[in-house]
């Protein structure tokens, strides 16, 4: 009998769970992988089926191939490799290529989905027998009733970012070298460092250091490896924070009654693509990896991922020396649970990103990332060694640390961020400081991060520590992100950012101007800030700036305090603030010659930090036919609609809102 999952996806997984009764760990996080409606191909095509087929057979539709990498090897240009859905425990290698006009393509059967796991087949087709009960240890602690030596190879991977801080710099024996999820959720596991804190009862943050050993934090539900033993421990015990409340855990205990996605060997690749042309990947999902990217790219060309899920990895993408990469239609879903923190995951566990690009030569250039999904995790998308980047149509939302990072100055960095839905981000937009011969004093004309067009949502906070002591309310679970910051103070590309609409509930750190982007991070490098919308929930937005030499113009933008806007007495750009007089004097007639303090008029913004908003401009807004002319050199993809004096924000009065993330499946323009 085959039991069909809810979530219409792990089909043929379920047939080894008819002997016991599921019990949801907990609702899905996000929506899961749906079947794609596509038809055949109307070209050459082989067939391939982890339950029925046998790599003894022709590789027709009548007799399918049983795995991936037997396929692949066969695949010829302009061939279409259709997997039929259900599971298939492999780690992939693509070798060959397709050439253009005719690609290889690997896609999932029309109203199937494909998983390829680099994981442990066991842990879901018979969890029974794969655990028991560990004498001595917590409550609810079982142990995997095999060993994994192959844990303990100690691989050397790469899954942080090129010259960036290795978090696991001598200490290398706390390294997790196992990470898992709930497989019918996808809801991530907690990879444990110690035994300390997996038996561990209490989940406040009660420690004098947050790396001493001798301390124990329970960061919820998760798994932990014994290099001794080489056995794999899992604990699946509910959340005791008081405050969580609907992110707690209140499933399934017992790992033998509920069946775990466990990763595979540390350090193994799910899926690489090496020195390979003219590939795409279609409506398939992958999970299962530990200590490596689930897709490792290096240095290949025009490669096409459409409609991929990546569940974990770290990263979910490692991209190297690679050009022409289209990423579209894809969800990266990290590795934070709802009860993670930025805390539990950077000091007790995996601070992973969603994808990586590293500094190979030649250096990454001319990629397309739209309608795409970043998600929940510690840190998102770090694309500073990609030129020439389109990012467009995505959805990026609760990062618990660094959101998105384009890079340091470069002399010729043109990268386009534009019609984005951007929320909870601990930094927003991010920086660190690498290496010291990245920020020349010179760029080419038209160099840097072209930043249009893109709602902003930071009224929501992320999860950034657990509180010491009890705390019901739960405060701690919106602690306030920022809209720019960065690490060690580098040296900022050029930065044009125009057309966005930008709301926050809190005031910016130092009371920055726009919310930050325009009074922070700007010395040495070339600052635009036009025709914005920034609004506060609480207090009105500050007017100051850095000190420091810079090239920094500002005009335009629509400032507001949504609570005490109404109520603000005086004239709010005569008011004092930390270098505002300094540096308004120092400019010429156009600094903010163009600003406004007033209500933008959205359609609809309720005063909450989770209130609804729809971010559309009512026909009386001030923000109508407001703006000061932008470049013809910079991009705008609505300056049509703009005209000669366009509205204010993200979103023209006359335009339909335009939708997000997986084949749009977000819109703008509802609340």
């Amino acid at each position: 009998m085959v039991i069909r999952s809810i979530v219409g996806w792990l089909v043929l997984v379920c047939i080894a769970m008819s002997s016991w009764s599921l019990c949801r760990a907990a609702g899905p996080m996000r929506p899961l992988p749906r079947p794609s409606q596509h038809a055949l191909s109307d070209g050459d095509k082989l067939f391939v089926d982890a339950r029925r087929g046998g790599d003894e057979n022709d590789g027709s539709q009548e007799r399918p191939w049983k795995t991936i990498n037997h396929a692949l090897q066969r695949a010829a240009p302009g061939v279409t490799v259709y997997l039929r859905g259900g599971v298939y425990f492999e780690h992939v290698v693509v070798r060959r290529s397709g050439v253009e006009g005719a690609p290889i393509t690997l896609a999932s059967m029309p109203g199937q989905v494909a998983v390829i796991d680099g994981g442990l087949p066991e842990f879901q087709t018979a969890p029974g027998e794969s655990w028991v009960p560990f004498e001595g240890g917590a409550e609810h602690e079982f142990v995997s009733t095999k060993t994994y030596p192959e844990f303990n190879q100690r691989n050397v991977v790469s899954i942080f970012p090129a010259a960036g801080w290795e978090p696991f710099y001598g200490k290398e024996d706390e390294r997790p070298l196992v990470l898992g999820h709930f497989m019918e959720t996808m809801t991530p596991l907690h990879g444990y460092r110690t035994a300390l804190d997996l038996r561990d009862t209490s989940m406040l943050w009660d420690v004098t250091n947050k790396l001493q050993k001798d301390e124990g934090i329970h960061c919820g539900p998760g798994v932990w490896f014994n290099r001794e033993t080489e056995r794999i421990h899992v604990r699946l015990a509910h959340t005791n924070l008081p405050g969580l409340g609907d992110n707690s855990y209140r499933g399934e205990t017992d790992p033998r009654k509920v069946p775990l996605s466990i990763s595979g060997p540390f350090g193994a690749d799910v899926l690489r693509i090496n020195s390979v042309k003219h590939i795409e990947f279609r409506d398939i999902a992958l999970r299962g990896a530990a200590g490596s990217p689930l897709i490792n790219l290096y240095g290949s060309d025009h490669v096409t991922l459409d409609g991929v899920t990546v569940f974990g990895g770290s990263p979910g993408l490692l991209v190297k020396a690679t050009s022409n990469l289209k990423i579209v239609n894809c969800a990266f879903r990290g590795l934070a649970a709802p009860w993670s923190s930025r805390a539990s995951m950077k000091y007790r566990g995996t601070p992973s990103y969603r994808i990586i690009s590293q500094r190979n030569k030649p250096e990454s250039h001319d990629c397309e990332i739209s309608y795409s999904e970043f998600t929940d995790d510690h840190d998102g998308v770090w694309v500073r060694y990609i030129r020439g980047l389109r990012f467009h149509h995505n959805y990026v939302d609760n990062f618990n640390d660094d959101g998105i990072e384009f890079g340091a100055r470069k002399r010729d960095h043109e990268i386009y961020v534009y019609q984005n839905l951007i929320s909870r981000c601990l930094l927003t937009l991010t920086l660190h400081e690498m290496d010291g011969d990245e920020s020349p004093p010179e760029v080419d004309a038209g160099s840097g991060v072209f930043i249009t067009r893109n709602v902003i949502d930071l009224r929501r906070g992320v999860f950034k520590t657990p509180p010491r002591e009890n705390d019901d309310s739960g405060a701690y679970l919106n602690q306030p992100g920022t809209l720019c910051g960065d690490h060690g103070g580098p040296i900022w590309p050029n930065y044009f950012f125009y057309h966005n609409t930008v709301v926050r509930t809190e005031p910016a750190w130092r009371g920055y101007y726009g919310l930050g982007i325009g009074g922070r991070a700007t010395r040495g490098t070339t600052r635009r800030v036009i025709n914005n919308i920034f609004c506060q929930l609480k207090g009105v937005p500050g007017l100051n700036f850095a000190p420091g030499a810079d090239d920094t113009l500002v005009d335009g933008n629509l400032h507001w305090g949504i609570l005490d806007g109404p109520q603000y007495q005086g004239d709010y750009f005569e008011r004092e603030g930390r270098g505002y007089a300094y540096r308004k004097a120092e400019r010429p007639a156009a600094w903010m010659a163009n600003d406004q303090f007033g209500d933008p008029k959205f359609s609809r913004l309720d005063a909450a930090p989770d209130g609804l908003w729809r971010p559309t401009l009512k026909a009386d807004s001030p923000a109508v036919k407001s703006g000061v002319a932008i470049p013809e050199q910079w991009f705008d993809p609505l300056r049509e609609a703009g005209g000669a004096q366009p509205d204010l924000g993200a979103i023209p009065l006359d335009v339909k809102p335009w939708s997000v993330g997986i084949r749009g499946r977000i819109s703008l323009g509802s609340p």
